[in-house]
């Protein structure tokens, strides 16, 4: 195959079979789509047959000297997407007769079989740089920027560590306002060729986004070599940009840089340190003094005695049970952070917004070890078996060791890792990330339970919950705390249970807060869950007196018709419309006239007009169940319209309240 290189050069992608002479001079060989019979079965854009190729008047010196007789080149890819074309030569002697048609079909399609190989590798190479580039400068983007600065950090000497430079362009926005934002895009162009050329080969340079580029600067020996460096840098960038139209501009660079010093660092926290020095720089273009600032940041390892970063407050542990309906008893106690600070108690609402990424993986392993103790000590109160959750940050599975962290502190109080139930809050991408996967595998093998905690709150699509190696899904209560008036949530949280069901994980309901709640869930087939409707939070102190109390705790039953006949109703009719779907002759005879079953009876008897629809269904099946044989779909539409219009009125009831 010859290649068409760019927008005029054509060059040899791959060849087979040539003589020595023809491999020697086609590795690397480069010419003009102008030149030979390739060029000319690119620009007529037909299949091209020359049986005298010596004497042809396309014919190249270089190849005739190399013994090509004749040839059959056919073009790649259509005229608006020209890729290149296929060659088949003959050496020594032309053949005997021009291909017949058979002959150039199977060329041209292997010809059009190279083609979308060849777009489907430009695509995926071109979504490659969407994700990862910046569209108007062709930088790579902030995302790619944290995954090339995590990995540099990794592999960074401790004789010459990384620096990161944030850079923010000074009199933009005025650019914009007065210009017009072409213009303005036009100088964040300019600026990214300078930022490309004032940088060395190993460094990586990116835009943050608006106005806002960083550098990292690999292997940086010291401070003072970062000094001159960014001197350098402040100096390349800037200088006055031209605008289209004669007019000239200046938009110089605040420059604040983060150098790591010495061992491995949070990624983003140094990136945070790099913005903070460069607001440190703003103001500061005068002749006399530098554009730029830099902090630097000694890094810790955070197992290290006494080099983790210090909470806000002061850590507490409270612990809430989780509860199976159908065992009657305790499963396990998820540990909640509070802080105390300022005689106050917060909730992690209140503080963890104000945590840096290195503050919050501090907080988790401190939760581990402080829930795992208390395990043990319970154990010598005798409460033995209990087992205990821990919530943690997605961005905490960044971590390469955090397994072996993990595994550590299992060890360190003698804690069976079953007993650990790790809840992974539900947030964007994080978890599909390879690192993060490589942690919850690793985890999942310790035998430590895994659980995407909060689901429905975050991005989560059902391709990625399929491939995490999880045990548990937990519900977020937002759509269960108010299922009892708003009536709608109810096939919402059903749809979750089946979605656990066919993901063969445990299904946790949180938000249980009262006895409603808790009948529509025990309706559902729920077994597991968590709310106020059990119990509150407690310290670790109360935890056996309320282990006491739950052992011989039941449920209340409470008097909640039309929810109860919602959840009975819809249950009833996914159960009736699955049976048609699939086994229609299983559908028993009976009269229509027969009473409800006893959870509808008492709601329907308060809505004449849900009863009225409720009756319209009864007769319709048992119309389907003498004729199962014939074609159901349409009676099947309207039974299915029949039932969503009972359930709005119950709904509706429902919100309205007594009055109703």
């Amino acid at each position: 195959m010859i290649e068409l290189d760019g927008q005029n050069q054509l060059r040899y992608r791959f060849f087979q079979g040539l003589p020595e002479d023809y491999r020697r001079l086609a590795a690397g060989y480069r010419f003009d789509r102008s030149e030979g019979t390739a060029g000319l079965a690119i620009r007529c854009g037909e299949p091209v047959f020359t049986a005298d190729y010596p004497s042809s008047d396309h014919a190249m010196p270089d190849f005739v000297r190399c013994g090509l007789r004749a040839n059959l080149i056919v073009p790649v890819g259509p005229a608006d997407d020209r890729r290149g074309v296929i060659a088949l030569a003959w050496f020594g002697r032309a053949p005997l007769r021009e291909p017949d048609a058979g002959q150039l079909a199977v060329v041209a399609m292997v010809a059009d079989l190279m083609y979308w190989a060849l777009h489907r590798q430009h695509l995926e190479h071109s979504l490659q740089q969407q994700a990862r580039h910046d569209p108007l400068t062709g930088l790579p983007n902030r995302r790619y920027l944290l995954g090339q600065l995590e990995t540099m950090l990794r592999q960074q000497s401790p004789q010459a560590p990384l620096a990161v430079a944030w850079l923010d362009l000074d009199g933009f926005k005025p650019v914009n306002d007065r210009h017009g934002h072409e213009q303005g895009d036009a100088v964040l162009g300019m600026f990214a060729e300078r930022l490309r050329g004032a940088v060395r080969e190993n460094d990586f340079a990116a835009r943050l986004g608006g106005d806002e580029f960083a550098v990292v600067f690999a292997e940086v020996p010291g401070e003072h070599e970062l000094h001159a460096m960014l001197e350098r840098l402040s100096e390349r960038l800037n200088r006055p940009y031209r605008l289209r139209g004669g007019c000239t501009v200046e938009c110089p660079a605040s420059i604040g840089a983060a150098w790591s010093g010495a061992g491995a660092l949070d990624a983003e926290a140094l990136l945070r340190d790099a913005d903070r020095a460069m607001y440190l720089a703003k103001g500061r273009h005068r002749p006399d003094q530098a554009a730029w600032r830099v902090l630097s940041v000694p890094t810790r390892s955070a197992t290290d005695p006494g080099a983790g970063v210090q909470l806000p407050g002061r850590l507490e542990l409270h612990y809430q049970p989780v509860f199976d309906l159908d065992r009657g008893r305790v499963v396990r106690l998820e540990s909640l952070a509070r802080l105390r600070r300022d005689g106050q108690l917060l909730a992690p609402a209140e503080f963890l917004g104000q945590l840096e990424r290195r503050q919050h993986r501090q907080l988790l392993h401190g939760v581990l070890d402080a829930s795992l103790h208390q395990l043990a000590q319970w154990e010598q109160q005798g409460l033995g078996g209990l087992c205990v959750s821990v919530n943690a940050e997605p961005h905490c599975l960044g971590e390469p060791d955090l397994a072996q962290h993990v595994a550590e502190i299992l060890q360190r109080h003698a804690v069976h890792p079953s007993r650990l139930t790790l809840e992974i809050l539900e947030r964007g991408e994080l978890l599909s990330r390879e690192v993060a996967l490589r942690q919850l595998t690793l985890l999942r093998a310790m035998g430590v339970r895994l659980a995407i905690d909060d689901l429905g709150t975050g991005h989560s699509s059902l391709l990625r919950l399929r491939s995490l190696p999880i045990d548990e899904i937990k519900l977020d209560q937002a759509f269960v705390r108010d299922i009892a008036r708003n009536l709608q949530d109810i096939a919402f949280v059903r749809s979750v249970r089946e979605l656990a069901h066919g993901l063969h994980v445990e299904l946790v309901a949180e938000g249980a807060e009262n006895a409603e709640i808790l009948d529509i869930l025990r309706a559902l087939g729920i077994r597991q869950v968590q709310g106020w409707g059990i119990a509150q939070a407690v310290p670790a102190s109360q935890v056996p007196g309320l282990m006491a109390r739950l052992r011989h705790w039941r449920p209340a039953r409470a008097h909640s018709a039309l929810a109860l006949a919602y959840t009975h109703h819809l249950n009833l009719d996914s159960h009736i419309l699955g049976l048609l779907h699939n086994a229609p002759a299983h559908l028993r005879a009976f009269h229509p006239g027969e009473a409800p079953p006893a959870e509808l009876d008492p709601a329907l008897r308060e809505l004449p007009a849900a009863h009225a629809l409720y009756r319209q269904q009864r007769v319709l099946l048992a119309d389907m169940a003498r004729h199962h044989d014939l074609d159901l779909r349409l009676p099947m539409r309207r039974y299915r319209q029949l039932g969503e219009r009972v359930r709005e009125l119950l709904a509706l009831a429902a919100r309205m309240g007594p009055q109703a």
